[in-house]
């Protein structure tokens, strides 16, 4: 199901990813009412509320907490030396990734109490405390390559989340990260709001009450975050796998399927549709879906790009120029290809190759008529200033 964990975890879904589809389909599939869906009767047999869990302040903070950042708030307002103050003060107080655990959903306070968490709970923590401490803070959903892990027979798809300080003066803003792995600034993000976060929050609760064999509960919170965030794809296809997982199919095709009316590429919904038509025995139907499951020249493209990231990161440039070239050659239409190509060949000192690879990088994000993506493109030049707990700031 849902979980949240990447080496620095932010959140995750219960999803399985492949490949994505565009086109519909011409069969008849009327949709079960979003009401009967989130409702729990035809699992439970009774109408399950959201109120069954109590709802959750994830950024809330106490007097030590408060007294914790006392000193950080000297100075002017906008002094860029409390950032760096808190950060030192976060760093030098324990408050780094050794405590990190994949499956620890914490709030801020309690995050900071137990100096532990996955990276969800570092961020709650951190956007809490710079908060007190009169920064604007914000959550960033990073568009990182997809990452799988295996538990209790299901493949979990992992994301990652960062935090965004705003109106530092002389810097503009600076993106907070907790993991070194996504340290170089190079990820496309977008600032999400804190809605966004809680619902991402209660995502994470509902694997970790899966897994524990709580299925009411599980379902509880992911009806929780459903209620916050319905324009997210993510939630619904979770949705899909919960009723398949127990056998309705049918309310798992109508749950994977709302969460393709909110993004007619999400990957992992497709694959569900795939698998849940297979199990009612629509042959045409789930051959529809599994010819874009099967999309395997797209599946060997992200795996490159992954690779090529990771020899970048660790300044092996002519490594990740050969794998981020074989990552085009498969796919083309993803603009971050082009741009991680851009940034290498700018180290090799190829000048001419990187503006080629940049302009291709913003040709192709205006075909996806993405204008979150395009934006976050523009903004990549120069890149993110990036500041870690476990070390200075860098770029």
């Amino acid at each position: 199901m849902l979980r949240s964990g990447h080496i620095g975890t932010a959140f995750a879904t219960l999803v399985v990813a492949l490949a994505a589809c565009q086109t519909t389909v011409t069969f008849d599939d009327r949709h079960i009412p979003a009401g009967v869906l989130l409702s729990g009767e035809p699992i439970f047999g009774e109408e399950v509320s959201s109120t069954e869990r109590s709802d959750i302040d994830i950024l809330a903070t106490d007097d030590a907490m408060r007294r914790f950042v006392a000193d950080v708030r000297v100075g002017a307002a906008r002094d860029p030396l409390r950032l760096r103050r808190l950060l030192d003060k976060m760093r030098s107080s324990g408050y780094v990734l050794t405590g990190y655990e994949p499956y620890a959903n914490l709030s801020a306070r309690d995050a900071f109490a137990e100096k532990r968490g996955n990276c969800l709970s570092y961020t709650n923590l951190f956007i809490a405390l710079a908060r007190e401490a009169g920064w604007a803070a914000s959550y960033q959903l990073v568009e990182v390559p997809p990452d799988y892990d295996s538990v209790n027979g299901m493949v979990v798809l992992n994301k990652h989340v960062n935090a965004k300080v705003h109106d530092i003066p002389g810097r503009g803003s600076v993106t907070v990260e907790f993991s070194a792995e996504f340290a170089s600034g190079i990820h496309d993000r977008r600032v999400v709001d804190d809605k966004f976060a809680l619902a991402l929050h209660y995502n994470n609760l509902a694997f970790s009450d899966d897994m524990a064999g709580d299925e009411r509960g599980a379902f509880v919170y992911l009806k929780k975050a459903i209620e916050l965030t319905p324009h997210n794809p993510d939630l619904w296809t979770n949705l899909g796998v919960f009723h398949a997982r127990r056998g309705h199919f049918d309310h798992a095709i109508a749950s994977y399927r709302r969460a393709l009316e909110r993004d007619a590429y999400h990957s992992a919904a497709v694959r569900g549709l795939a698998n849940a038509y297979g199990a009612l025995g629509q042959a045409d139907n789930a051959r529809f879906y599994q010819r874009r499951v099967a999309y395997s020249r797209v599946r060997d493209a992200y795996t490159y790009y992954t690779l090529a990231q990771r020899a970048y990161q660790a300044e092996r440039p002519s490594e990740s120029l050969e794998l981020v070239s074989q990552a085009i050659r498969l796919h083309r239409k993803d603009h971050r290809f082009h741009t991680l190509q851009g940034e290498v060949h700018g180290l090799l000192g190829n000048t001419v190759a990187a503006n080629e690879s940049f302009k291709r990088a913003r040709g192709v994000a205006r075909a996806e008529k993405d204008r979150d993506r395009l934006r976050s493109l523009e903004e990549h030049y120069p890149r993110a200033t990036v500041f870690t707990l476990g070390g200075s700031s860098i770029y």
